[in-house]
């Protein structure tokens, strides 16, 4: 049997994550290293070879840039994707749900419209892995307000494979709920940011020790316009 690592931050965790193969390619020599040390992985052959997708980044850096922000781009913006998490289609699936509830996906898409209010020149863009959410009531009103702004949109291209990428890989910036893709960003240097808070919590699933550096971060709104600020235009951030 052969595996890849497809997410970088199973390498830090314990008995939640294991895997029992002949060989697995590994996101990195650090991860190899891990597994050969850990008792709860049986592998015989542990190759370090990368995040295998964060190819596509590369790839597509060198290709036509996505249509959704190609007037933008060549007017001179900035481009910032952002990718969030889905919220669920009824309100007893929210209720128990403390990342993914309505609330906290109404607190984000708040802090994304007040992004593209305050960067300067910057042309915001959001990418969710499916849109049915947004068919939601709780989310009509935020919705009218963001589609009469020029600064900000929602992605609606699921016609083209890998998508995200090509949006990822002519980015200025990436803010993310956690997710593999802003891994695979960072791979390529291109600069991230974790959204790491809700509406009522300010630490969500990577208080984890030695995963990410904690400047790369943000549990409140504004760290996430100080460091928005600082790595898009240099500017100096507390």
């Amino acid at each position: 049997t052969v595996a890849t690592q497809e997410r970088f931050i199973t390498t830090f965790y314990t008995s939640f994550s294991n895997v029992i193969v002949d060989t697995y390619y590994t996101a990195s020599e650090f991860t190899a290293n891990a597994v050969k040390k850990s008792k709860y992985y049986d592998v015989k052959n542990v190759v370090p070879m990368g995040l295998y997708r964060s190819d596509y980044i590369s790839l597509y850096k060198n290709e036509t840039v996505p249509r959704e922000i190609s007037n933008a781009k060549n007017s001179g913006k900035k481009i910032l994707v952002v990718f969030g998490n889905h919220s669920p289609d009824h309100w007893f699936g929210s209720y128990p749900d403390p990342l993914t509830n309505w609330t906290a996906q109404l607190n984000f898409l708040e802090d994304c419209f007040r992004l593209s209010q305050n960067l300067k020149n910057t042309f915001v863009v959001l990418r969710y892995k499916f849109l049915e959410w947004s068919e939601n009531e709780y989310f009509e009103k935020f919705l009218y307000k963001m589609h009469n702004n020029e600064n900000i949109i929602i992605s609606n291209n699921y016609e083209e494979y890998f998508y995200s990428y090509k949006l990822s890989a002519h980015a200025d910036l990436v803010i993310a709920k956690h997710t593999s893709i802003a891994d695979e960003c960072l791979v390529n240097e291109i600069p991230v940011l974790f959204h790491e808070y809700t509406h009522n919590m300010q630490k969500l699933v990577l208080d984890i020790t030695n995963y990410l550096p904690d400047n790369l971060i943000c549990h409140n709104f504004e760290e996430l316009l100080a460091k928005s600020k600082s790595l898009l235009f240099n500017e100096a951030s507390d």
